[in-house]
């Protein structure tokens, strides 16, 4: 039976499954690599930032209202001097048993310093969510090196069924040439050693395809059946010529801004502070001042408060900016030599397996022709069991490396995207 011959039968068991209105169930790619974000416990974290983000900023937009302050004192003045009519004597300390001080100030302007805070909570949300990304593309390569590893399982698997079928058709063909005399049951012997063989490596990856199966169930949060269909993805556009797009990046532009925005901090520091004071002072009992008594005194007007302390240390806080500027420029530099020399490395890797592919593809025609002669040869008499077997693993092996080398073109494709942040 030709190789055709078998898929036709596949292609109509597929068919008649579906008429029976049995669909089997098809695992993505893509849609693991979903499910995996989505149960990955660390995912709850960008919930927590950004209430973290809104709550900060909340704080800081209430800088311009109004602060009140007040202070109760028991004690006593002494030595206050008190005024009487002309011609009356007068005492020259007054008592005070309880002193109020009340004071409200409102913020006109604070040069500045509101929304530069403002930036910098901005700024490190913004940093904590590319850790975030970060740390969860990594998950990419795991859920790729799980998924692609069940493909050629699953393919290698698929290739033994095959193999172990012709085998079995050549059985029942020798053991008719043995009832009819025109063959040794030590063929048959020679043939069920290879059955036997083809059984053993295929339990071997059953086995490997469950303990990678188990894994990608429990990374992407739900059980995946023995019949699950893994579909090979398909790469839709070029991998070359694309712009790096990886998280790490966007933290250094956000750690860019959290220094730009602490620059910003200390420019408004520089700057004089404008608001509207008002200012209560409340005596009980009261101070004697003629006939009558002062019990409070009360101002209001506009306040400016001007510190030269940051005056002092902007010149080294300018230096420290541009060193911190200069560090995270450097780290940027450095991580996109380290990845384009990833990208170079996984470039040619692809090449070498393409043509890889291509010599596959030569060989594995060679061995069928070779392993269709020798299936003449035994027929006629002129080539032993034996050697008509080991070319039929060399056709096996020929197809699982092509096939091993599919996959992993597939899967290093797959690699230089994640590399480059696509």
């Amino acid at each position: 039976m030709k190789v055709r011959q078998i898929k036709n039968i596949v292609l109509a068991a597929l068919f008649l499954i579906m008429g029976q209105n049995i669909v089997m169930a098809q695992l993505s790619l893509d849609s693991c690599h979903f499910k995996a974000l989505a149960n990955y416990p660390l995912i709850q974290q960008y919930g927590l930032i950004e209430q973290s983000r809104e709550i900060s900023l909340s704080n800081a937009n209430k800088a311009y209202l109004p602060q009140f302050d007040i202070t109760l004192i028991g004690g006593i003045v002494d030595g206050m001097p008190s005024l009487s009519q002309p011609g009356a004597s007068s005492s020259s300390s007054a008592q005070a048993n309880l002193i109020t001080i009340g004071q409200i100030n409102q913020v006109i302007w604070d040069g500045g310093m509101t929304k530069a805070s403002k930036g910098i909570i901005e700024a490190n949300s913004q940093i904590e969510r590319a850790d975030m990304d970060v740390n969860l593309y990594q998950l990419r390569d795991r859920v790729n090196n799980l998924y692609f590893g069940v493909l050629l399982i699953e393919e290698q698997i698929s290739q033994l069924n095959l193999h172990k079928e012709t085998l079995h058709r050549n059985q029942k063909l020798i053991q008719e040439a043995i009832d009819n005399g025109t063959a040794y049951k030590s063929d048959a012997d020679e043939l069920m050693v290879e059955i036997i063989n083809v059984e053993q490596k295929r339990s071997e990856l059953v086995y490997n395809k469950m303990a990678y199966v188990k894994i990608l169930s429990a990374m992407i949060g739900e059980d995946i059946n023995d019949n699950e269909l893994f579909i090979r993805p398909v790469v839709a556009t070029s991998i070359y010529g694309l712009n790096n797009n990886r998280p790490e990046l966007a933290k250094f532009n956000n750690q860019r801004s959290l220094v730009e925005a602490s620059a910003q901090l200390n420019k408004a520091m520089l700057f004089p502070k404008f608001g509207v004071l008002a200012f209560g002072t409340f005596l009980t009992p009261g101070i004697e001042f003629g006939t009558s008594d002062i019990t409070n005194i009360v101002v209001a007007g506009v306040s400016v408060s001007w510190s030269l302390s940051p005056l002092y240390k902007n010149g080294n806080n300018k230096k420290l900016t541009n060193i911190n500027l200069s560090r995270i420029q450097n780290q940027k530099e450095t991580f996109l030599f380290n990845t384009n020399l990833e990208l170079t490395q996984t470039d040619i890797e692809l090449k070498r397996l393409h043509n890889s592919i291509e010599q596959d593809k030569e060989i594995l025609k060679l061995k069928t022709s070779i392993k269709d002669s020798y299936s003449v040869k035994y027929e006629n008499g002129i080539a032993t069991m034996s050697q008509f077997l080991d070319r039929m693993v060399d056709e096996n092996l020929a197809k699982q490396m092509m096939i091993m080398h599919e996959i992993q073109y597939l899967m290093k494709t797959y690699q230089y995207l994640n590399q480059s942040g696509n």
